[in-house]
């Protein structure tokens, strides 16, 4: 994840939106706090994600009658990033 000023992403606004499309990038505003800008294919990625792991947990929860939701994020969060590394991984390697 690239980490750049604002004022730098105001200067290279085209650049950096390149950047953007192939990792996150995060934003750092003088005084405030931080903003990730990301592809729109990488944030409907997320959405896909979440959108899974909320159904995921209302089917166990049919079942099990209960949601252990810390346990649950952690565990997803885990599994995205295993994967993203995985990704990163096999984009470096060229597989």
């Amino acid at each position: 994840m690239l980490k750049v000023k604002e004022d730098e992403v105001a200067r290279e606004l085209d650049t950096w939106l390149q950047r953007a499309l192939t990792q996150p990038l995060v934003i750092e505003p003088a005084g405030r706090d931080a903003v990730v800008m990301l592809s729109l294919a990488e944030f409907e990625r997320l959405q896909d994600v979440d959108d899974e792991h909320w159904a995921a947990c209302a089917r166990r929860a049919n079942t099990a009658g209960y949601l252990d939701h810390d346990h649950e994020v952690r565990q997803r969060l885990a599994e995205a990033m295993r994967e993203r590394c995985l990704s990163r991984i096999r984009e470096q390697s060229g597989a």
